[in-house]
C-alpha cells in the first residue's frame, strides 16, 4: 500500500510540474494538401521578454432609434456592447519564432473570427518561414481567456488558453531569426501611415503592411493546434 501512494504522489508531482513547464506552450501543426504534416511547432513561449498575452481592446457598437413624440423630433437610444473585444497579440518564444494574432472575442461565445484585416503571422526563430493569413477561427475554453468585461478601456491579458485553426500561405523563403514584428497605423492596408486610423497592420520596416504572400513559392496552409500563455507579471483581472 506503501508503494503504491509512493507511486501516485511521484506521478503526481510529476504531472504537475509538466503542468507548470507547459503553461506557457504553443504545440500547433502546419499543414498542406500535400503533406499530412509540413511542420509541426512547439515553443515555450518567452516570458522575459513577452511582457503579457496581449490586449483586449472593447469592440463597442451603437444602436439608434429615431422617433416623434408631440411637438419634438429627436433620436435616442445608445447602449454598448461590452461582451465583443478586440484582441490583439504577439508571443515571442524561446526559439526566437513570434506569433502575432488579432482575434474577436466575446465572452457570450465560445469561439472568434481571425480579424479580416490584420490576421496573422508566424515567423523567424528556428522555424525560419513565415505562414500569414486573415482567416480563421480562435475557440477559447472554459475561462480560457482572462477578459475583464465589464471595463471600457483597453486591458492586457493575464492568460489565456486557445485552441485555434488558421487559414494562410506558407513561404519557403528564409525569414530573420529573430522577426519581432510591430505595427503600424494603415488607410488602404499596405502602407503605413503617420495619421490616426482605425486599422493597423503588422510591419517589418514601419513603412509597408505584410500583406498576404502571393509569391509563386506560397503555398496554402492551415495551422492548427493549442496555444497557452501565463504572463507572470500582469494582475489578472
Amino acid at each position: 500500500m506503501f508503494r503504491i501512494t509512493l507511486v501516485f504522489l511521484v506521478l503526481s508531482a510529476f504531472t504537475w510540474g509538466c503542468g507548470l513547464k507547459n503553461e506557457n506552450n504553443a504545440a500547433l501543426t502546419v499543414l498542406d494538401e500535400s503533406t499530412p504534416a509540413l511542420f509541426a511547432f512547439n515553443g515555450e513561449v518567452d516570458t522575459s521578454v513577452t511582457t503579457s498575452c496581449g490586449r483586449a481592446a472593447p469592440a463597442t457598437n451603437t444602436t439608434g432609434t429615431t422617433g416623434t413624440t408631440t411637438g419634438t423630433t429627436g433620436t435616442t437610444g445608445s447602449t454598448s456592447n461590452n461582451t465583443r473585444f478586440s484582441v490583439i497579440s504577439q508571443l515571442i518564444f524561446k526559439t526566437k519564432e513570434t506569433l502575432n494574432i488579432r482575434f474577436q472575442y466575446d465572452s457570450t461565445q465560445i469561439q472568434g473570427n481571425i480579424d479580416p484585416q490584420q490576421g496573422f503571422i508566424l515567423a523567424g526563430g528556428l522555424f525560419g518561414k513565415t505562414v500569414q493569413g486573415t482567416q480563421g477561427t480562435v475557440e477559447w475554453f472554459n475561462q480560457g481567456i482572462n477578459i475583464d468585461t465589464s471595463s471600457q478601456t483597453t486591458q492586457q491579458i493575464s492568460f489565456f488558453n486557445l485552441e485555434i485553426r488558421l487559414n494562410g500561405t506558407y513561404s519557403t523563403s528564409t525569414t530573420s531569426a529573430a522577426t519581432i514584428l510591430p505595427q503600424c497605423n494603415t488607410s488602404d492596408g499596405v502602407n503605413c501611415t503617420s495619421a490616426q486610423t482605425t486599422t493597423q497592420c503588422f510591419t517589418s520596416d514601419n513603412r509597408t503592411c505584410i500583406v498576404q504572400n502571393t509569391s509563386t513559392d506560397a503555398k496554402p496552409v492551415i495551422i492548427s493546434g493549442t496555444i497557452k500563455c501565463n504572463a507572470p507579471n500582469i494582475v489578472p483581472q
